[in-house]
């Protein structure tokens, strides 16, 4: 199963979908359906920061790995924090409609907040979504490279494991309190995969199985090619 890339790449849309539908609403209010609770505050909105350090901590000296981490952490910075100017999602919230209450010139979510505005309108892409299912199906993708390589100490897994059960447990949160509307939270689970898509679908189709062919094989292949 942990090698297994295609149960985390459904049990994220699931989750969000089936909380979202059936839970949201029904539940009466709790310590996380506070936005200020100390989980989110902490380590959900420093979530790439977690996500790095639980990478680190795979100890993966692979280029390629690395070269996967730079191009995952420049999609989550271009969709949520700045995109020549506004984030990704901050410029589909004004596409369709939204403004800052405080000056509907203003295109940046995080701005208009400081100066006291509120986000209104608009497709407010869920970021938490964003972050939670992009952060969760790279760390699931990484150290499904670094088991079949078997190449790792096990407390670097013991802690992708942890931040993994972290992040699936707010992205529950996320999908049971309505910070956002059903399709705000489906676009940023939507988003949050996209990455993952590209990144190792299209770009990285065999992540950790190239280098786990037995040296039979890799001869085998390399004659094939002859």
């Amino acid at each position: 199963m942990l090698t297994n890339r295609w149960i985390p790449a459904l049990v994220y849309p699931i989750t969000v979908l089936a909380l979202s539908t059936f839970v949201a609403g029904r539940v009466p209010p709790s310590y996380f359906s506070d936005s200020h609770n100390l989980i989110n505050v902490y380590f959900v909105k420093l979530g790439w920061l977690w996500t790095t350090v639980a990478y680190v901590s795979l100890l993966n000296g692979d280029k390629k790995s690395w070269l996967r981490y730079i191009l995952s952490t420049a999609y989550w910075f271009c969709i949520t924090q700045w995109l020549l100017g506004p984030s990704f999602i901050d410029r589909v919230f004004v596409a369709t409609g939204g403004s800052c209450s405080s000056d509907i010139l203003m295109q940046s979510q995080a701005t208009c907040r400081q100066t006291g505005g509120q986000w209104i309108g608009g497709h407010d892409v869920s970021g938490h979504c964003v972050l939670l299912v992009h952060a969760s199906l790279f760390l699931w993708e990484e150290q499904r490279a670094i088991l079949l390589k078997n190449s790792t100490k096990k407390y670097g897994l013991y802690i992708v494991y942890g931040f993994l059960a972290l992040w699936w447990w707010m992205l529950c949160m996320t999908s049971t309190y309505f910070f956002h509307g059903q399709r705000e939270l489906v676009s940023g689970t939507f988003f949050g995969m996209f990455g993952w898509v590209i990144m190792y679908l299209v770009m990285f189709p065999l992540t950790g199985l190239v280098d786990t062919l037995q040296p039979s094989q890799k001869q085998q292949q390399q004659h094939e090619k002859l």
